[in-house]
């Protein structure tokens, strides 16, 4: 008996020192319908700028695997719709693409205030260019709990209206015991959310765009 509870045990911890977790992340900005935007011609562009997918460690860093396997997991992840588990250490990533999240809250965002989302090619079109430069996860774990601290930073440009602004948001929060998937998940997901409400709610941004 207790030679099996010993063998059950040890394989529960493999598989917790094992687990990835493949990060859900939803952006559901804050907007009055408006019509600040007057109409006026808006094309939205993101760029995912980040120099790697992957987001964060937890767990015993000891058994991660290294940014480039990461990193090719992450793209066959993309490229076959699904969830992997990778076979050591506990890595957070994403297999969404993030930038298409973004713009799809942008562009909603904007037409609710009024601009209009055209093409890059329409005429008078103001190109506003999004780039998300880091969406950062650490951990420091202790024996009662774990503290877990986000970080997001995106950098907004409108070359021809003289804007270029950059956005950041961290967020702490002390997790009882340990940090699990859907604490994760919602940390992650409220970090980027606020990073995007402050583009959408500046002013000077609005100024610009309108100039």
């Amino acid at each position: 008996m207790k030679k099996t509870l010993l063998v059950v045990i040890l394989a529960f911890t493999a598989a917790c020192a094992t687990s990835s977790l493949d990060a859900v992340i939803s952006i559901f900005p804050k907007v009055n319908s408006s019509n600040i935007g007057e109409s006026i011609p808006l094309y939205i562009s993101v760029e995912d700028s980040r120099s790697s997918g992957v987001i964060g460690t937890y767990g015993n860093s000891d058994q991660n695997e290294n940014d480039q396997d990461i990193e090719r997991s992450l793209e066959d992840s993309r490229s076959t719709n699904q969830s992997n588990q990778y076979n050591s250490g506990s890595q957070i990533y994403t297999s969404q693409d993030l930038a298409r999240t973004i713009g799809v809250a942008l562009v909603d965002s904007f037409s609710r205030m009024g601009f209009q989302i055209m093409d890059k090619d329409s005429p008078s079109v103001v190109h506003l260019h999004v780039f998300l430069e880091e969406l950062n996860y650490e951990v420091d774990s202790g024996t009662i709990k774990t503290d877990v601290e986000t970080k997001s930073r995106v950098r907004v440009e409108a070359i021809d209206k003289g804007y270029n602004r950059t956005f950041s948001n961290s967020e702490q929060r002390a997790v009882p015991f340990s940090a699990n998937a859907d604490s994760n998940n919602s940390q992650l997901s409220n970090t980027l959310n606020t990073t995007i409400q402050r583009i959408i709610d500046d002013t000077d941004l609005i100024n610009a765009l309108k100039k």
